[in-house]
């Protein structure tokens, strides 16, 4: 009785940021919905605006993600790290597999009636996530290799690291980062539907 009890107390700025990158994620859906059923022209103003939200609404998620990882999970040692996987893979990997796979059956069962078919289920769920839920699935392996920081000056270095490997991606250092620039400069990047 005389342990004390952590009280998480919601953060607002984090809940609007999250309204405001959900908004945005709806405009952008339903605006391409629109335009890929020719219900609304494909102009110069639905290609700046198409570009300009994805350009940083799926950025907010991971800086809101991020934080509050930052903020609520603590992993010093291999047991905590455990402990947060298992965690993780309750909260995000359940979720993730039970609509992926009820999304799989449904584009097989409608084949002929979805804008993009899917491939098998193993392959749907382990290498080749579906809109919406790949965000799920990054997420989880982002938490997984993400330590968390105890000082500032860790929370430096990781953010130096982070910096470099993005400089990589952006500059073409390496196949693996050639093959995720060339993706991620499609038209729909990974938002497709």
């Amino acid at each position: 009785m005389g342990e004390k009890t952590a009280v998480r107390t919601r953060e607002k700025w984090v809940d609007d940021v999250k309204a405001i990158a959900c908004i945005l994620v709806v405009l952008g859906h339903f605006f391409q919905s629109m335009t890929k059923a020719n219900i609304l022209p494909d102009n110069d103003l639905y290609e700046w605006f198409n570009t300009t939200i994805y350009y940083f609404h799926v950025p907010l998620f991971f800086i809101c993600s991020g934080y509050l990882y930052q903020k609520y999970s603590k992993v010093n040692s291999v047991g905590s790290w455990y402990r947060n996987v298992t965690k993780k893979v309750l909260a995000l990997g359940v979720p993730y597999a039970t609509f992926t796979t009820a999304t799989w059956v449904l584009k097989k069962v409608f084949s002929s009636s979805v804008n993009d078919q899917i491939g098998g289920l193993g392959e749907t769920l382990f290498l080749h996530p579906t809109a919406p839920y790949w965000y799920l699935y990054a997420l989880f392996f982002i938490f997984l290799v993400t330590p968390t920081f105890n000082s500032v000056k860790a929370a430096a270095v990781g953010l130096v690291v982070a910096l470099t490997a993005k400089s990589l991606i952006l500059t073409g250092g390496g196949t693996a980062f050639t093959q995720y620039r060339q993706f991620s400069q499609t038209k729909y990047g990974l938002c497709s539907a």
